[in-house]
């Protein structure tokens, strides 16, 4: 195993291999996105993916470095709170995880580094147990967070949280996600709303053609989308009594800020209405609806609804494509059956697998809290989350605080997020060959009263 001197070398050195990544990026990404070399366009997308690799390094080399100072033979020394001109937390504590460590110890090591934290900027405060280094230490950062004395969270625990939610959520582990340098980026996306002959892919159009005969020119539309950064935020709160035990506490507060976090970002994913927020894809201008069926009773689902909102998806769309419902429609979706004749077996259109997971045409069901009630547009609803784009830049955001709530004896912690988001495809699809109904990758069931 690697001792504290290797590692904090090697966080030097990550850090420094992160700065002059981004240093690229920003380079890069002042060249017009039209205007760049095919080489220069795969350099600025593989920036990203080193990015992401050095973060989850880096989360590495601090959860190591909390377990190895843990470890030290000496005195265990209070956490040491430093600031540096960029008003990111310095790094924390420390101890060293071998190479083959599991990610459950890694998370316990980050849950700890924020627990003890957060003792640490009670102590700073100068009350039972302080110590006089860290309050002075601490007397130096009154500034991380100008209008509260509060202090800047170790970036480690931020990056725990992010990768969490990621993980967690059940809109945000299907949709595709782009790290970005600046503050905006915007996208060149091919203008297809139509498969015919003439149109494919924004106008592109093949031929069949003799031997040195050459096809035809045909050139592709484009259209831009713009996505550009907006913030989310949370607040909690927490009492000096509750304070005590630092793993316990760490886990406490990574779980309330990546819960609430994820909450946030997924309704907006899901209902987000574009200002000063993603897009949500139910405001998506590609989405088509099913309409209600003659006579069909209120806040119902039939078999038929579902026949013809698999049919109004792409063919490319549905291998990727889940059900997204309310929780209220389970009922409904119980009965639901395709009648066989006489004598045949009767196949269920509605079916739960070996694994109990809930599927429709072969597609997962997934139960979420944003879905809108039954009978109401967005109680059902299919798509192919793939297809909705979201962007973020630099991880969750952590500042604590202890004298927001000083009189009444609690620690106020806050996160903030940025991120962005919208549907990539522009508009629905007419198909190449069929009906006048267009396609899209997201379907919802029209209100049924």
């Amino acid at each position: 195993m690697k001792n504290i001197k290797q590692l904090i070398q090697d966080e030097a050195d990550t850090k420094a291999a992160v700065a002059k990544l981004k240093k690229e990026g920003r380079a890069l990404n002042a060249i017009a996105a039209a205007e760049r070399t095919p080489e220069q366009a795969a350099r600025f997308t593989a920036v990203f993916t080193e990015l992401d690799a050095l973060e989850e390094k880096q989360e590495a080399i601090a959860a190591d470095l909390v377990i190895a100072r843990r470890l030290q033979d000496d005195e265990r020394h209070a956490p040491t709170i430093t600031l540096g001109d960029n008003r990111e937390a310095a790094k924390v504590w420390g101890p060293t995880l071998h190479s083959d460590a599991t990610p459950e110890m890694r998370v316990e090591a980050r849950q700890a580094a924020l627990g003890e934290f957060a003792i640490a900027v009670k102590q700073a405060a100068g009350g039972e147990g302080a110590d006089p280094r860290l309050f002075a230490a601490a007397t130096g950062m009154g500034t991380a967070v100008p209008s509260d004395g509060g202090f800047a969270v170790p970036i480690e625990v931020a990056a725990g949280i992010e990768r969490e939610m990621f993980a967690t959520g059940d809109l945000l582990s299907r949709v595709d996600v782009r790290t970005i340098s600046g503050d905006a980026i915007a996208y060149n996306v091919i203008d297809e709303t139509s498969r015919a002959t003439g149109s494919r892919q924004g106008g592109v159009v093949g031929y069949w053609v003799d031997q040195g005969t050459a096809p035809s020119a045909s050139q592709t539309k484009l259209a831009r989308v713009e996505l550009k950064l907006r913030k989310v935020g949370a607040l909690g709160y927490m009492t000096d009594e509750l304070v005590t035990d630092a793993a316990a506490l760490g886990g406490e507060l990574e779980a309330m800020f990546e819960t609430e976090l994820v909450f946030q970002v997924e309704d907006a994913v899901t209902e987000g209405t574009g200002a000063g927020q993603p897009l949500g894809y139910l405001g998506s201008a590609c989405q088509v609806s099913v309409a209600k069926e003659t006579g069909q009773g209120a806040a119902t689902i039939n078999t038929i609804n579902l026949s013809k909102m698999w049919a109004r998806m792409p063919a490319r769309d549905k291998k990727t494509s889940v059900w997204l419902i309310n929780g209220d429609t389970g009922p409904q979706l119980d009965l639901l059956s395709i009648p066989a004749g006489a004598g045949a077996l009767e196949p269920r259109f509605v079916n739960y697998g070996p694994d109990g997971i809930l599927t429709i045409k072969g597609r997962p069901v997934v139960e979420t809290e944003y879905n809108a009630t039954l009978g109401t547009v967005g109680d059902i609803v299919l798509i192919n989350l793939k297809k909705y784009r979201l962007i973020r830049k630099g991880g969750v955001q952590q500042a604590s605080s202890i004298h927001v709530r000083f009189a009444q004896g609690e620690q106020v912690f806050r996160a903030f997020y940025r991120v962005d988001g919208q549907m990539m495809p522009r508009a629905p699809l007419t198909p190449f060959k069929g009906g006048a109904n267009t396609l899209s990758p997201v379907v919802v069931l029209a209100t049924r009263s």
